[in-house]
């Protein structure tokens, strides 16, 4: 048995009467917490580890509810400047399609370690790697997840069906970039089917029960029904959910009388085991079915913004009381696994569209951010919250920086000021992952190794599959001539004897 206490910290505790409290303790034995009290109120035993958190704040470990990991080796290249389509068809399968086994493991043992040091203990990790045979890559990504200690969800995506039209779609949005190697990610239902089964069979509960499995189809549209069906099945089945991208862009139909979330209701798919990704195009009858069935949405709004996707109606989902988590998405069109800083440009948005100051507040952004974020992810009970009996999953912020304070609303500072970079210390399932700021998984030589092989292997993989990086300056300023005078400078007068 070994005992851990976090003392003195100004604990956000996020349990059911949300307190908050000056001077907490919090006692963790092996990887669950046994006591979470004032400092007076927890008695320590003598052999106990202390993590002394006078300057910090304590809070539980923020919920990425829906993510991809393995393509941070393509961001901050080809993929900017492009809508949803032209990013996938143009960079994110070419370039995956280049990838090896060791460019998936090093590609995610550098995603954990950008997440964790952010403060990021569970993940919802939609991964998509092709084109060899996928249990390997997923026998890979398991073991990445489970020796590097973050709590994850990881949600095998799949395509198996083509909605009527993509071809001609796909071919078009191809055509803007000739230079590069179109890759397909369709497969037959029966082989997605069996690598799923298999997937459940070696991995669901690994690492002690920290890594949970789940189908994970790319959307309504480009997914069969039967496989739509199973994945659904396999959620009951193993007491989990199953993830789906829905509504991400007006153009996510699977029929085009029928929003998709109509379309999975006339299916009988729409469930309290479903996690939907994106939920951007909802329509009011839309989310009361969400409500009614009970099944949770996961809100990107950075990527959905860099896309140029829209903005999800998140104060209505709240209003109809539907489970709301937010993710980073991917590390390739967001650029970034910040999650604190994701969540006030979730408010920012939500204020500013909805022309309204109160439309969400800093409490439901941390809401979303830990006990939303869990119960979206089926972690309901085991991550979210820091109350006995839910394991320990916590982070530490130092509370002493300059731009924290002043700081009298603790839930205010954590929405609007905090960023990532300000947590020091992590802890999952007890286990500290990150002390200040260093891994316990990772040597500070390791990193500076691993730093220089991600730009290596990312650039070989954007030049095999022909991704162009590197572009012209793009500006639309207006280009100053040598006639062209300075803003704020005096006119130039025109002397006819200069002329010539």
């Amino acid at each position: 048995m070994t005992l851990k206490a976090i003392v003195g910290g100004r604990v956000l505790t996020m349990d059911a009467e949300r307190r908050v409290l000056d001077r907490g303790t919090v006692l963790i034995e092996d990887d669950t917490i046994i006591a979470v009290g004032a400092a007076d109120e927890v008695e320590l035993p003598e052999a106990c580890e202390r993590i002394d958190a006078a300057r910090s704040v304590v809070m539980p470990g923020l919920i990425n509810a829906h993510t991809h990991g393995s393509q941070i080796l393509l961001r901050a290249g080809g993929n900017q400047d492009r809508d949803l389509t032209d990013w996938l068809f143009n960079d994110l399968y070419p370039g995956l399609a280049q990838y090896t086994l060791a460019d998936l493991e090093l590609g995610l043992r550098h995603y954990v370690l950008e997440s964790l040091r952010a403060g990021v203990t569970t993940v919802v990790l939609n991964d998509h790697v092709h084109p060899f045979d996928p249990l390997p890559a997923i026998d890979t990504a398991v073991r990445v997840l489970s020796e590097t200690g973050i709590r994850a969800v990881y949600a095998r995506m799949f395509s198996d069906a083509r909605r009527p039209g993509s071809p001609d779609l796909m071919n078009t949005v191809r055509a803007r970039e000739p230079g590069v190697r179109s890759a397909s990610v369709l497969r037959d239902t029966d082989a997605i089917l069996a690598d799923l089964e298999q997937m459940y069979r070696r991995h669901d509960r690994a690492a002690a029960g920290r890594i949970r499995v789940c189908a994970s189809p790319s959307t309504a549209g480009t997914a069969s029904l039967r496989a739509l069906a199973q994945s659904r099945a396999w959620a009951h089945e193993h007491d989990g959910i199953w993830a789906l991208h829905l509504a991400e862009t007006p153009g996510d139909r699977p029929v085009a009388e029928m929003s998709p979330v109509e379309y999975l209701a006339s299916h009988h798919l729409l469930d309290d085991r479903l996690l939907i990704g994106h939920g951007v195009h909802l329509e009011p009858r839309d989310l009361r079915s969400i409500s009614a069935a009970d099944a949770r949405i996961s809100t990107q709004p950075v990527s959905n913004g860099v896309l140029g996707s829209g903005i999800a109606p998140v104060p209505a989902m709240l209003q109809a009381s539907i489970t709301v988590g937010i993710g980073t998405d991917d590390a390739n069109c967001n650029d970034g696994c910040d999650l604190l800083s994701d969540l006030k440009t979730l408010g920012v948005l939500q204020r500013a569209v909805n022309q309204d100051a109160g439309a969400i507040t800093a409490e439901e952004l941390l809401e979303i951010a830990t006990v939303g974020g869990a119960r979206a992810a089926g972690l309901e009970g085991t991550a979210g919250a820091l109350a006995p009996g839910l394991r320990a999953d916590v982070i530490l912020l130092d509370a002493a920086a300059p731009h924290l304070n002043p700081a009298p609303s603790l839930a205010a500072m954590l929405a609007w000021q905090a960023t990532g970079r300000d947590v020091h210390t992590v802890l999952v399932a007890g286990r500290v992952v990150i002390r200040d700021g260093v891994a316990d998984w990772l040597d500070p030589a390791e990193e500076q190794s691993m730093v220089h092989e991600v730009n290596e292997r990312a650039a070989r993989i954007t030049g095999q599959a022909g991704i162009p990086v590197v572009r012209p300056w793009r500006s639309r300023a207006p280009r100053r001539t040598r006639s062209t005078p300075r803003p704020g400078s005096p006119p130039r007068h025109f002397d006819e004897t200069n002329v010539g």
